[in-house]
């Protein structure tokens, strides 16, 4: 049955990423136990604050303030119009069974399709999850 090999992945999913976890959490604490690490970590902090602040002093002048605040205003219409034509394309598939759509220069675009699945809310179990 297609629902139990589902479950079986997402639970060799989430029993893979919590080993990757693991890893993880060992390896910070061996650098964490070097002093030569703590020592470079705590030089490349000073530094890079140091560059956030120049970077920042630079991004505030008056040119440069009015540049910042256009690609703001030019990434938020980006994402918007991502959202538009992801539902677009996504209805365009429903629809023509198609993952190529003509663009504006007379070509065609291929798409994809993917998938993502969200982490458990309210820490709930998968038994007792909706639907079982």
């Amino acid at each position: 049955m297609e629902e139990q090999s589902i479950q079986k992945r997402i639970e060799a999913l989430e029993k893979l990423q919590e080993e990757v976890r693991a890893c993880r959490e060992m390896l910070k604490s061996e650098l964490e136990s070097s002093p030569e690490y703590m020592t470079a970590f705590e030089e490349s902090k000073e530094a890079n604050q140091k560059k956030k602040q120049i970077k920042d002093n630079i991004v505030s002048t008056g040119p440069n303030q009015k540049l910042t605040l256009e690609m703001r205003e030019n990434l938020e219409e980006i994402s918007t119009i991502k959202e538009i034509l992801n539902a677009e394309l996504l209805r365009e598939w429903e629809k023509n069974q198609t993952d190529e759509v003509p663009d504006p220069a007379g070509g065609t675009r291929k798409f994809v399709l993917t998938v993502k699945l969200l982490p458990k809310k309210g820490g709930f179990s998968g038994q007792y999850g909706a639907g079982q």
